[in-house]
């Protein structure tokens, strides 16, 4: 189309200036043919490298195809060598680990039959050592058993020498007291004061007799010595127990200031205490007798205010003593009833001891002699 307009135009021309330019147009037709083979030519050389290009590019294209090809195929074997390894790992390890699980297994079962073999040991030791302890306890058993049986037989020589001693001291005080008292019957007799401010007169005597010398040989010896040596003399009746009333060596109203110790007259002539309990079942502690006090009995000594024969009989008071010891009773008031009564209904101080409020005193004790009717 570009082709036509020029003719167009040099046709134009040429009606214009004929000559000349039917010179220039041939000029130009001859260039314009050149220029078009050129482009031609130029289009040839680009279609033929293109084409040269595509197809060096469709054969690297091909080549790099093959490569690809080759290396997946490279791939796809190493994958499957990889997977045929992993695979064949994958059971060793499966092995390793079920071998594993049955060792594991296997020391489990070694470890509860250790652990019961533990159980098992200490239950035998327990066993070991109760039976030893066993062994002992039967060989301890064995030796307090002994023990016991020598003990029972050196207690069974032990009450037979007491009993042989008291014997002894019984006959000792018999003979003594009848060499210095004769064979009895014994008075003793006390005169009693009231501190009730009435002078000299407020008062009275009071008559014991003692208990025969074959029953009571050594109570009824030592009291006559402790009064034969004066020894109750301003001694009081202090303690006012309900059951009793109680004498003994306690100052009262007429003991003169700063005097010496009443006790320990007592013990200085060595007549503190009985030798031993001294008991005789045909002389109980029945009302208005009299008994000593203690264990061992004296110096105190009571006046039972009512029957007491079972509480200071034998056992009355095992808690002081042996058993089957009792109180000894060596006495009976046979005149001045009235005045024990008096003093048994007197006012006493608060407290479980009931100690008197005034005690009543003792002026004087001794030996009477009173003629049988």
């Amino acid at each position: 189309m570009g082709g036509d307009n020029n003719n167009t135009a040099l046709a134009a021309i040429d009606d214009e200036n004929p000559a000349y330019y039917s010179n220039r147009r041939t000029t130009y037709r001859s260039r314009s043919g050149g220029a078009s083979w050129a482009s031609i030519f130029l289009l040839f050389v680009t279609v033929a490298a293109a084409g040269g290009y595509f197809l060096v590019s469709y054969h690297e294209r091909n080549l790099m195809k093959a490569e690809l090809k080759e290396h997946q195929e490279a791939i796809r074997e190493l994958e499957v060598d990889l997977s045929l390894k992993y695979d064949s790992k994958i059971k060793a390890l499966t092995k390793e680990k079920e071998v594993l699980e049955k060792k594991n297994l296997h020391n489990k079962d070694m470890k509860i039959q250790n652990q019961q073999l533990k159980d098992e040991n200490r239950r035998l030791e327990s066993k070991i050592e109760e039976s030893l302890e066993t062994n002992k306890n039967s060989q301890a058993v064995e030796g307090l058993e002994t023990q016991v049986v020598g003990l029972k037989e050196a207690n069974t020589q032990l009450r037979e020498k007491k009993i042989n001693m008291q014997k002894a001291i019984q006959q000792m005080s018999k003979k003594a007291l009848l060499e210095k008292f004769g064979p009895g019957p014994h008075f003793v007799e006390m005169f009693i004061r009231f501190d009730s401010g009435e002078g000299r007169t407020d008062g009275g005597y009071v008559t014991l007799e003692l208990a025969p010398v074959d029953e009571m040989p050594h109570a009824v010896y030592w009291f006559l010595e402790q009064v034969e040596h004066k020894l109750y003399d301003g001694c009081s009746f202090h303690r006012n127990a309900a059951h009793v009333i109680q004498a003994g060596p306690v100052p009262n109203f007429l003991t003169p200031a700063n005097s010496p110790s009443l006790a320990q007259r007592f013990k200085d002539d060595g007549l503190n205490s009985v030798l031993f309990q001294e008991y005789s079942a045909n002389f109980q502690h029945e009302k208005y007798t009299a008994g000593y006090a203690g264990r061992p009995g004296g110096p105190d000594f009571y006046i039972s205010t009512k029957d007491n024969s079972k509480i200071h009989g034998p056992g009355g008071q095992s808690k002081y003593g042996d058993a089957g010891d009792a109180d000894p009773c060596f006495a009976k008031v046979t005149h001045g009833q009235d005045i024990i009564e008096r003093m048994h209904n007197s006012p006493v101080k608060e407290g479980s001891y009931r100690a008197m409020q005034k005690n009543v005193a003792i002026v004087f004790m001794k030996r009477i002699q009173i003629k049988e009717k």
